[in-house]
């Protein structure tokens, strides 16, 4: 009788622990699943400056460069795991279904531009970028391109985002700034400016594609720029760098304007509006100024 009484004290007693390891295991993965789920997309206009605090440096964001030995004492580390967990939630909750569900709900304008270019002293820092281009198959910084100019950049992943920021570059007069011809027109009007494409691979089978493109590419642009033309690898770009600029939706096309000093004092995405394609310009020519009532020799 005692015998049985045990046995059957036990059997409650694994029975009450399966249940309560179950229910903890259950509210695990609940708590897991309300991480990942994606937050509705508020359409938004910049007001405040974007970007970074401090100036990017060229060796920032240029891939995982930790030795074998360190990745599986980082896999070992309780607190890396947890750090890596919640990148992961992040990634999962701007999957590709909802970058296109958000791109076609906002017709590409995921934020409003801001009405007038920042100013100097408020403004923050474009990150490193690091990346092939058109002129070598080695992968080099954006960063030190950036000094001594002022920067007009293209950021995209997909086709759609590439032809949707070509209208920022292309006026009812038929000139077109991205090709070559329409090029050596921009320089002639903005000799202290360039263009910088930066154009992400999403994975391995695009990077592949584009990279049977090169020459194809070459065509297309001017031979001055085939060094400011970056195909830069997605898994180099933390989510937390896409948000800070936001360009963290794989199908828009965003356009950035820095000053020389690598600020980001203007910014748009989508289709360019008539107001936006010239206040863009009009940020061009005001930084022009800027950069030459500072530095007035170095007009080309």
């Amino acid at each position: 009788m005692i015998h049985i009484f045990i046995r059957q004290k036990k059997l409650f007693t694994n029975r009450s622990f399966s249940t309560a390891t179950n229910l903890k295991f259950i509210g695990k993965l609940n708590k897991q699943l309300a991480a990942t789920r994606p937050k509705e997309h508020v359409v938004t206009t910049l007001n405040k400056p974007i970007g970074f605090q401090e100036p990017p440096k060229v060796t920032d964001n240029n891939g995982d460069q930790r030795s074998i030995s360190q990745k599986f004492k980082d896999f070992l580390n309780r607190e890396k795991n947890k750090e890596r967990q919640k990148e992961l939630e992040k990634e999962i909750s701007k999957s590709g279904m909802y970058d296109i569900y958000t791109y076609r709900k906002t017709n590409g304008k995921l934020f409003l531009s801001p009405p007038a270019y920042w100013k100097a002293e408020k403004s923050l820092y474009f990150p490193n970028f690091f990346g092939e281009t058109l002129e070598t198959s080695k992968s080099i910084s954006t960063t030190p391109l950036l000094k001594g100019k002022v920067s007009v950049i293209r950021v995209y992943t997909s086709q759609i985002g590439e032809k949707s920021s070509q209208s920022f570059f292309r006026f009812p007069d038929h000139t077109d700034y991205l090709n070559p011809k329409g090029y050596d027109q921009f320089l002639e009007k903005y000799s202290n400016s360039q263009i910088i494409d930066i154009n992400v691979t999403e994975n391995a089978l695009k990077a592949l594609f584009i990279q049977i493109s090169k020459s194809g590419l070459r065509k297309l642009n001017h031979p001055s720029r085939y060094n400011k033309y970056f195909i830069v690898p997605r898994k180099t770009l933390s989510l937390d760098l896409r948000e800070a600029i936001h360009c963290d939706n794989t199908y828009g096309g965003f356009i950035y304007v820095l000053d020389h000093e690598g600020r980001i004092r203007w910014v748009s995405c989508g289709e360019a509006t008539d107001n936006e394609r010239n206040l863009l310009w009009r940020t061009v020519r005001g930084l022009e100024k800027e950069y030459l009532a500072l530095f007035p020799n170095k007009s080309d």
